[in-house]
């Protein structure tokens, strides 16, 4: 839920948004940083920051995918994923599978992370769906806590397949790919 965008705001409002540990200060809750992601374009980066650069933030960070789609082992992957990016089918991943890069995203970072991959792929004969997310670098599992896939459910960190790999952090969740996910059109992911 996002702050409000008037009238008096703490920094136990902001505290309450985005988390971080007490005593509070402005200076834990710059843009890109450990707590506020890059979606809050209104809260500076580095300098001077004040309490009314937060109103409107969001610890939500919304993701724009215009949809690509790559087959791969005979099962449809749809959203977005740079080459080689989509993690191989096992239950805990332990590598990525080799493909071309499909589909796009905006914004490109997630908290200050590349995002790599947003997939949800089809069953098929041998492979249970599932819906993916990979971002650079060497995340703990709790980097987000949750991804909202347009036209689907909640998806929480604590109940996903995790793996750190190639320089990667790879989340997965073996469950129904949400709704309008067809490798067409765009969709939304809405990380908290």
């Amino acid at each position: 839920m996002a702050l409000q965008s008037s009238g008096t705001i703490t920094i136990q409002d902001i505290a309450d948004e985005f988390g971080g540990i007490a005593p509070h200060s402005l200076s834990e809750y710059y843009r890109n940083g450990v707590y506020v992601g890059s979606n809050n374009t209104g809260v500076p980066t580095s300098g001077t920051i004040s309490l009314s650069d937060f109103y409107g933030a969001s610890a939500a960070t919304v993701v724009t995918v215009t949809e690509g789609s790559y087959t791969i082992a005979g099962a449809y992957n749809y959203g977005f994923s740079l080459a080689n990016k989509v993690p191989n089918y096992v239950t805990t991943p332990t590598n990525f599978t080799t493909h071309g890069a499909f589909g796009a995203r905006s914004p490109t970072t997630l908290n200050g992370a590349t995002i790599q991959c947003i997939v949800a792929t089809e069953a098929s004969k041998t492979l249970p769906e599932r819906f993916c997310v990979v971002v650079s670098g060497t995340r703990a599992k709790t980097f987000f806590t949750s991804v909202l896939p347009q036209g689907g459910t909640t998806l929480n960190t604590a109940s996903a397949n995790f793996a750190r790999f190639s320089g990667s952090t790879i989340w997965v969740w073996y469950t129904s790919i949400p709704s309008g996910w067809n490798g067409s059109g765009t969709r939304t992911a809405t990380f908290v």
